[in-house]
């Protein structure tokens, strides 16, 4: 402990970060390993945390401890050390990869000589856990203070409660994806001089981002355009429509010939039709867009002409061997750069890949955008509230997935639907808390909360049967029941109206895992997780399962493994890891994870395990699997 007369105390920004699977790779080699190390701490590493003006307070073989004058610093640094270790690491094999995990806090640190204490370092160490490899996790007291100083797009993660931290986090968090495909970010006053240019198209960047921690619904509402402003008007700050609207510009072909405009033409109009799709979302029209064709507008002057608070830009490249779509969101009113990706495919298919692409880009977006619409609205005063805004704060809520957070959701959707008696999505989401309420035992007299569940499904379709919030919360309902066969019509109905609805094919897989079919499972679940790309543990439970049934026990495995990681304090997948490892042969991992079960969740019982599923011979593969383990 420091001594208390010679201390100092001072408020800094605390980052932690910690070299993925250390002592595997100091097993399989330990003189390489730490010429790796030391080889990536002076060419990348210190070079950078020199740049930024941070200070190494302590070093472990796999760890650096690290202080900052300023959040904004110590995130523009960690995202340029995991940008360069990504680039340094593209061919590597993967047994020689160094992954870092890097978290941020700001906090009140005690300086002690060369050493550092306090809170403030243990969250950030405990958010370096929380990381995935590659990826950075920041506490909310960093989000609030790098605001929008780094054209950075984090995702809310929601509250974590984690080891010796009395109260939980809220964790913000990117992933290694939305890293490599962001900016450069330069070290203090060189960061304003390399601003990007604002062209709209989008020509050679390597990007695959995907994107986490929002409810998947992303369904907003139309507003009327405005009148052109006329040419010699000086731009103001665009006037927020009512409700979202976005406009999609013809993405740009990068191809050589140049008759190959008609593939980008055509995947534009999908995008823009596939978004539609969403019901609460106002999409310009194709006459509106092409209007902009061939030419390089800023995003506020779109914003400002077509009255949208969104942008969608890209680019197509294809030759015979690949297709490459890079696509970027922007807000119109500051020309932020909030969100971008790129896909790839083989283009054995032009048409198959188009429809693929098409889906990933309309889910990821929807995603994206309905986070984003619920920051904005967190922000606004409670007497600017209406209908919509009313179902953004009550998804933001809802999202957190805690007992108190669902149930603060609740008056929110019924305010909505009391003002806007025909707003489809304030019902779906109003059911979606009855049901979470019966999964989660958080409610005395479930069947009467389905029902309601299954009354507010029925209205959402009664106002609008192509609703497919509707029909996913209606083949929930039936789920819930194990009523499975009017569950897989309504969920496959649900699908067909919106291919890009992450929620949806959540649900369809968790249907066909409990009528057997497990190969149907896993690709639903791998759909969605194309959009929500951070499963819940639900969804981490139906996959390794799925898996483990299907008789891919070592996916199985790594499946579990990474739920354990994210959500630790879960029976569930715990248990079943345990009997993943036993089928797999894995004897000793086996009975250590079933010991830690035993220890850490003493009323766990597998006797009535899987009584889900709807064939015996399924059950009893779960059940045997868990006495295997020693459950």
């Amino acid at each position: 402990m420091p001594d208390h007369q010679n201390v100092e105390r001072r408020l800094a920004a605390i980052l932690a970060a910690d070299v993925v699977g250390y002592s595997r790779m100091m097993a399989a080699d330990e003189v390489l390993t730490l010429q790796a190390l030391k080889a990536h701490r002076k060419v990348l590493i210190d070079p950078t945390i020199a740049a930024h003006g941070g200070i190494i307070v302590k070093t472990t073989g796999d760890g650096l401890l690290v202080v900052f004058g300023s959040a904004v610093e110590a995130v523009a640094c960690a995202v340029a050390i995991q940008k360069g270790m990504i680039q340094r690491n593209f061919e590597t094999p993967d047994d020689q990869r160094f992954l870092l995990r890097i978290g941020i806090n700001i906090g009140d640190v005690i300086f002690d000589g060369k050493d550092i204490f306090g809170d403030g370092v243990n969250i950030a160490a405990r958010l370096e856990t929380l990381c995935e490899p590659s990826g950075l996790c920041i506490s909310h007291t960093v989000k609030d203070q790098i605001g929008e100083k780094l054209p950075l797009a984090f995702v809310d993660c929601g509250e974590k409660t984690v080891k010796n931290i009395p109260r939980p986090l809220h964790v913000f968090a990117m992933s290694p994806q939305a890293i490599s495909s962001g900016p450069d970010i330069p070290a203090g006053s060189k960061r304003e001089q390399r601003r990007p240019a604002r062209t709209y198209a989008i020509a050679t960047v390597a990007i695959a981002i995907t994107v986490a921690g929002a409810i998947a619904w992303g369904q907003l509402y139309r507003s009327t355009p405005i009148p052109r402003a006329s040419s010699g008007a000086t731009v103001p700050e665009i006037a927020a429509p009512q409700r979202v609207s976005i406009a999609v510009l013809p993405l740009l072909s990068l191809s050589a010939p140049a008759q190959d405009d008609y593939f980008a033409d055509g995947l534009t109009e999908d995008i823009i039709s596939a978004l539609g799709r969403f019901s609460d979302i106002s999409v310009r029209s194709r006459s509106s867009v092409f209007a902009y064709k061939d030419k390089s507008p800023r995003p506020e002057e779109v914003g400002r002409d077509l009255n949208v608070r969104y942008i969608v830009e890209g680019s197509v490249r294809r030759n015979s061997e690949r297709i490459r779509v890079a696509i970027r969101l922007t807000e119109a009113s500051r020309g932020n750069l909030v969100w971008s990706e790129n896909y790839d495919a083989l283009p054995k298919d032009i048409f198959s890949v188009q429809e693929d692409i098409t889906r990933r880009i309309v889910g990821t977006l929807a995603v994206r955008i309905s986070s984003l619409e619920a920051a904005r609205v967190a922000t606004k005063p409670p007497s600017s509230l209406e209908a919509y805004d009313l179902v953004l704060r009550g998804r933001s809520l809802y999202a957190r997935a805690t007992r108190t957070s669902v149930s603060q959701a609740r008056p929110f959707f019924e305010k909505a639907i009391e003002l806007d008696p025909k707003y489809v999505s304030a019902y779906v989401e109003l059911g979606f808390v009855e049901l979470k309420a019966v999964t989660e035992g958080w409610t005395s007299n479930p069947a009467d909360a389905v029902q309601r569940a299954e009354a507010l499904a029925s209205k959402a379709i009664a106002i609008d049967e192509r609703s497919a919030g509707g029909h996913a919360l209606l083949g929930a309902v039936h789920l819930r029941r194990g009523n499975y066969d009017p569950a897989l019509d309504e969920l496959r109905r649900a699908v067909a109206l919106n291919p890009s609805d992450a929620e949806s094919y959540n649900f369809l897989g968790a249907t066909l895992l409990f009528i057997g079919d497990f190969e149907g499972a896993i690709r639903a679940i791998e759909l969605s997780s194309e959009f929500l790309p951070n499963l819940s543990t639900t969804t981490f439970f139906n996959l390794g399962a799925a898996l483990l049934l299907s008789g891919r026990a070592e996916d199985a495995v790594r499946t579990f493994e990474r739920s354990k990681e994210r959500y630790p304090d879960n029976s569930f997948p715990n248990a079943m890891l345990a009997a993943a490892y036993a089928v797999a042969g894995r004897t000793e991992d086996a009975a250590r994870q079933a010991s830690e079960v035993r220890q850490r969740f003493p009323y766990f019982s597998g006797s009535n395990f899987g009584s889900q599923f709807r064939k015996p011979e399924d059950r009893e593969k779960i059940v045997s699997a868990l006495k295997k383990a020693g459950l």
